[in-house]
């Protein structure tokens, strides 16, 4: 152990235990500031990754990772099918990360009801299709049997549709698509109502059979409008459909089979772009909290040096360098920003949890697209983070330690 730092030990010690009233407040007074900065860098890094995860979660499960279509479509619609097969499948599987991949087909019409009318997307799915999702989302009815005999014509709608439609299960609405300039109407039967939260697909998306869409598209039963990709957790979804496009490119030359993937970013670009903002948001937080922190922690280092001024001096005369003393307070603030900081983490990690547990901060889905302020314990952002600050604080409180270099042993001395 340094001499440096035992000095500082016990210093600290009897500030502590109050033997300098004025000093031991302001320590207290950092202490404080400095939890709450670490306790608000903790709970926004971990709303933000919890928005990004959650999100993208409900993403992927409503639309997938990926979607394979023809290069005309964006990733959503076309009227340019793509076949099925087993070189295309064997691609998709080729890429890694890939967890399971389902065909499903769409088609832009109008539904009707007595009264009202709304564009939507019917989106066909077979067997292959995970609906777990969509299951949970489930707010009443059933879902649709889909990829068994005989074929039924029932759709699940979202709450939006239903309640602008006034509708509800079991009631039978009508449907009017357009293909290749001949208009064709179709009824069918609402077996279940959804919610996902997501606006953007709950005010359009319609799913029912697949076999239904390719009858109203006059499609045989191997063309589909494309795939849906789903990837593990932790794989870049952009990165993958690079990798992908370039063996789908392969496929074409080889095979013939035009198809490109496109990544739920590029088809929903307006919700990750929001998404993104929330980043900045953060460092922004995170820098606000630090430079508070720093504030405080100036402020007391100063008070506690010129406190101190008396026992400077006398270190002074009996030798110590400046660089020695100036150690002597470095590490008596390294003692008050590592108890604020644990303080603060430890106040922060119960916040997340008690959210994370209960909930009790809600949101309206409507505009955040979750029902409740989400949470996500990132243990390395975290440690991160607070890395960062620790480093930034330190290299700051060099300066207000150094103020030992101007303080004269002959004039403490004297006036003491």
């Amino acid at each position: 152990m340094s001499l440096e730092f035992d000095i500082a030990r016990r210093l600290s010690r009897r500030e502590c235990d109050g033997e300098s009233r004025r000093s031991g407040v302001m320590e207290r007074v950092a202490v404080v500031a400095t939890a709450v900065s670490v306790a608000v860098m903790i709970v926004t890094m971990s709303v933000v990754v919890g928005f990004k995860h959650d999100l993208r979660r409900v993403m992927t499960g409503a639309a997938s990772s990926l979607s394979v279509t023809s290069p005309q479509s964006g990733g959503v619609m076309s009227g340019i099918p793509v076949e099925r097969g087993e070189p295309l499948e064997s691609v998709l599987h080729s890429v890694g990360g890939v967890e399971r991949i389902s065909p499903f087909t769409s088609k832009e019409g109008v539904i009707k009801s007595d009264d009202n009318t709304a564009g939507v997307v019917l989106k066909g799915v077979d067997s292959l299709y995970d609906m777990s999702f969509v299951s949970e989302s489930l707010r009443r009815g059933s879902l649709p049997r889909v990829g068994r005999e005989p074929r039924t014509k029932d759709i699940a709608v979202s709450q939006s549709i239903a309640d602008r439609m006034e509708v509800d299960v079991d009631d039978r609405v009508e449907m009017v698509f357009i293909t290749d300039g001949e208009v064709r109407r179709d009824r069918f039967r609402i077996s279940g109502i959804y919610s996902t939260g997501v606006e953007m697909i709950d005010a359009t998306m319609v799913i029912t059979d697949m076999r239904n869409v390719q009858r109203l598209c006059d499609w045989p039963a191997e063309s589909v409008t494309g795939y849906e990709v789903w990837l593990g957790d932790g794989v870049d979804a952009l990165a993958a459909a690079g990798e992908l496009n370039g063996r789908l490119v392969e496929l074409y030359l080889e095979e013939g089979v035009d198809a490109e993937a496109f990544a739920v970013e590029q088809i929903y670009p307006n919700i990750f772009g929001w998404l993104a903002t929330h980043d900045v948001n953060a460092a922004v937080m995170v820098t606000i909290m630090i430079v508070v922190a720093l504030l405080n922690m100036i402020t007391v280092l100063l008070i506690i040096v010129l406190e101190r001024s008396r026992m400077i001096g006398e270190l002074k005369a009996l030798g110590m360098s400046d660089m020695s003393l100036t150690g002597i307070f470095f590490f008596r603030a390294l003692f008050i920003a590592v108890r604020g900081m644990a303080w603060g983490a430890a106040a922060g990690l119960a916040l997340c949890v008690v959210q994370y547990v209960t909930g009790i901060l809600t949101l309206p889905s409507d505009g955040y697209f979750l029902s409740q302020v989400p949470v996500a314990f990132c243990w390395g952002v975290w440690g991160l983070t607070l890395a960062c600050a620790l480093a930034v604080i330190m290299c700051v409180m060099l300066l207000p330690a150094a103020f030992v270099r101007r303080i004269s042993p002959s004039q403490t001395m004297r006036y003491e």
